[in-house]
Formats: C-alpha cells, sequence, structure tokens
C-alpha cells in the first residue's frame, strides 16, 4: 500500500500531472474539448506557478497554527517531537551528510524549544524510498542536534515510520514507553494541519509547534504575475499537503491503526 501510494503521488504531482493533461490533448486534439483543456492547461500552470495564486493556496495551511513564542501558554509538557523531512546521505559530490533548509528550520526550531525548557527530543522519521537502501537519515538529523549542543541522552530516534502517519503510530509506541503524555510538535507550518490531524488521533496529546514558515508579508510587483521557480516548488509541497490532508481524513476514518 505505501508503495502504491508512492506511485500515485508521482502521477498527481506536478510535472507528471501538467505532461498527462498535455498528453490526454494529443491524443484526441481533433475533438474540440481537447482544445479547450489546452488552453485550460495553460492558464491552470501559468497562475498556479505565480506568486499572488500560489500565495493564496499556501496561506490556509500555514496560518492554522502559531508557533509557540511563550512556553508558558502551552502548559506543561513531557517530550518534544521534531518530525524530519529532506535529508541527503554523503556521496557522490556531496563530502558531508546534509539537510535542507526546511529540515535545518525544523530542527532548529526544536533546538529552541530545548533551550528554553531541556526536555527530551524525539526525532521521528525513517527512509521513506522504498527503491534504495537505508542510509541512516534519522541519525544524520539527530546528529545535527548533537553537533548543536543537545546531549545525547536528550536526543531519541525513531526511524520505523516511513511516512507522516506511520510517525504518529511509531511515536506512541514510544510516548507509552517513556511514561509520556503531552508533547511539543515541531514540523514545518503547511505540514502542520495534516500532522496534528493524526498525531491528535494516534498519538495525544501534542501541542503544535511550527517551525518552518514560508510566507512573508506578500510584496507584489508586476513580475509577481509571472511563473517563477520559487512558485512553482511551493505549488508542488502544497498541493503535496492538499492530497495528503485527504488521504490522511480517509486513513484516520477508516483504519483501525
Amino acid at each position: 500500500m505505501f508503495v502504491l501510494k508512492q506511485f500515485l503521488k508521482a502521477l498527481l504531482l506536478p510535472p507528471t500531472l501538467w505532461l498527462l493533461l498535455l498528453l490526454a490533448v494529443l491524443i484526441f486534439w481533433r475533438r474540440s474539448w481537447a482544445r479547450g483543456l489546452l488552453f485550460f492547461t495553460f492558464l491552470l500552470i501559468w497562475a498556479l506557478h505565480s506568486g499572488p495564486v500560489n500565495y493564496a493556496l499556501r496561506y490556509p495551511l500555514e496560518s492554522s497554527y502559531e508557533p509557540v513564542l511563550d512556553l508558558k501558554k502551552a502548559g506543561s509538557y513531557d517530550a518534544i517531537v521534531v518530525l524530519t523531512g529532506g535529508i541527503t546521505p554523503a556521496g557522490g559530490l556531496l563530502p558531508f551528510s546534509t539537510i535542507d533548509q526546511s529540515m535545518f528550520r525544523r530542527l532548529d526550531e526544536a533546538l529552541r524549544l530545548y533551550r528554553a525548557q531541556p526536555k527530551p527530543i524525539i526525532v521521528s522519521g525513517g527512509h521513506v524510498n522504498p527503491f534504495t537502501p537505508d542510509r541512516d537519515e534519522n541519525k544524520i538529523a539527530r546528529n545535527f542536534l548533537i553537533k548543536w549542543g543537545v546531549p545525547a541522552k536528550d536526543v531519541i530516534g525513531e526511524a520505523a515510520s516511513r511516512d507522516t502517519f506511520e510517525s504518529a503510530v511509531e511515536v506512541q509506541k514510544l510516548l507509552a514507553k517513556q511514561g509520556y503524555k503531552r508533547y511539543l510538535l515541531v514540523t514545518s507550518a503547511f505540514h502542520m494541519p495534516r500532522s496534528m490531524l493524526v498525531f491528535a488521533r494516534l498519538a495525544p496529546e501534542p501541542i503544535a509547534a511550527p517551525g518552518d514558515f514560508s510566507l512573508a508579508e506578500i510584496e507584489l510587483t508586476p513580475f509577481s504575475f509571472f511563473p517563477n521557480e520559487a512558485a512553482a516548488g511551493n505549488f508542488f509541497h502544497t498541493l503535496h499537503e492538499y492530497l495528503g490532508l485527504a488521504n490522511y481524513n480517509w486513513r484516520v476514518r477508516f483504519s483501525r491503526t
């Protein structure tokens, strides 16, 4: 099921989505609706890869939860759970293992919260790609926290999960084993609605602590209405989250896990 889900994502997310629409146009070009589909696809790509539309789609996700700036308002909690993201092991031209900007911000937020109130940090998330060997991605993320000064005894790894849903399942096992109940849940702001949906159901009691905000105050210029690389990348992740929300709503409702 997990592998099937990965293939479905590859089909539904850009750029494969645009290629499938254009393929339909090519196959049925003699039909009048196919020419209409071509025009619709052109407008869709232009709009979704531009700044204003992209901002409007992403805003509801990122504004759902505020960052935890005052820990007193969060109340008491037993641990900090941070979900892993983009992690690349050393190899090829990379001399050292590294993390992407989003994962850096998640770990940085977990570190800020730890320094304000030291609690064990659970780093949740393992190897995702089923066609490549495990390369200790979870350990790479944990090592960054340790290098930044968090004692190794306060960094707990959970590397069995392959997606956010499985993270909730595995984290709950760890929490129960350690006797922890309430915890701060750290992930990217746009990823928080999906994370809270499943963690609140499977691993209560999470406290949302988003740490990777990407939407600053919007500044519109004439160039904002043209497709651009940044908007294209953001749209990919935004659409991924909306598809994930739909999938997790279904899984939470019908899954026995």
